[in-house]
């Protein structure tokens, strides 16, 4: 999921609701932090004081609780569908009962007072008396790892539907593009449209040089048009590229107004520094653009 996120072709479109995408964050965090707290739950020696107890008992049975809305969220902002089927809300009772609100717990009318008997009180277990008004106490035997594999066994199920989601959007979005190469727009006929504007600087005294030059070098700037677009079209348009884009475009206006002789304040020598520029970066793009386009072709 965080690999889909982080995908710039996804994350553009996840980032024009800033809501959904903070919702998406939040709850990966939240999962991934309840996920650790248990580990060191299980892993950690078990307090003797019984203060401790309790408040080991309590971030225990709290982390499951946090993690199920997380989970609920993370659904919500994937508009993937997310029930608290009975396993879950078992898990919520109990947490309910017994941490949440143990001084008056209303269950479907009914208003249930609660104790965890501190005797009990372990590791992975307690005893948890319930009191009601008209019905004998009730004692409830606590499996605390029964409860961590019921909920992990359904958050693993939730976290499934959202991955197989992504998975074929994912798909889809490369199948639809696999056949139409970016690297493509960059026809080969570019090296020799470099070598006209090199000539349109040279050759000061013929205007038709340099005329021809202007052509070629709007022919590669439409090029560069073309490319962008086409980035655009496939989400993949990064603040990176899109920042080199920008000074690629600059320089190409520079260079056209020294052949048009709009810009008398520029050198020769610097159109050779700009054409170097231009036709260096052009041999940078093309390389980062067959790395896109063999994400495309990659097996979907």
């Amino acid at each position: 999921m965080r690999k889909y996120i982080n995908t710039t072709r996804y994350q553009t479109n996840l980032l024009q609701d800033l809501n959904n995408w903070n919702q998406i964050c939040s709850s990966l965090d939240t999962t991934g932090d309840t996920t650790l707290s248990i580990e060191e739950y299980l892993t950690s020696d078990y307090p003797k004081n019984d203060g401790l107890k309790y408040i080991y008992t309590y971030g225990f049975l709290q982390s499951l609780f946090i993690q199920q809305d997380a989970v609920k969220h993370l659904s919500e902002a994937f508009e993937v569908d997310f029930k608290t089927n009975e396993q879950l809300k078992k898990v919520r009772e109990i947490r309910n009962a017994s941490i949440g609100h143990p001084t008056k717990n209303k269950v479907r009318g009914t208003v249930f007072y609660n104790y965890i008997s501190r005797i009990t009180l372990s590791k992975y277990a307690f005893t948890l008396l319930r009191s009601s008004k008209g019905d004998r106490d009730e004692f409830i035997d606590v499996d605390l790892l029964s409860i961590l594999a019921t909920q992990l066994n359904e958050i693993e199920k939730s976290y499934k539907l959202i991955s197989t989601k992504l998975i074929e959007a994912d798909r889809m979005h490369r199948e639809k593009y696999k056949d139409e190469l970016i690297v493509d727009i960059f026809h080969s006929s570019i090296g020799y449209q470099f070598s006209k504007i090199a000539e349109g600087i040279y050759s000061t005294a013929t205007s038709h040089h340099r005329s021809f030059g202007v052509n070629m070098l709007e022919s590669i700037e439409k090029t560069y048009f073309e490319f962008e677009n086409a980035l655009k079209e496939r989400n993949e348009l990064t603040e990176y590229i899109e920042y080199d884009l920008e000074q690629y475009k600059h320089a190409i206006k520079i260079l056209k107004s020294f052949l048009t002789k709009e810009n008398g304040n520029l050198t020769e020598r610097d159109a050779r520094i700009y054409l170097f520029y231009i036709r260096e970066k052009h041999t940078y793009f093309v390389e980062a653009t067959k790395e896109i386009d063999e994400e495309y072709r990659k097996k979907v």
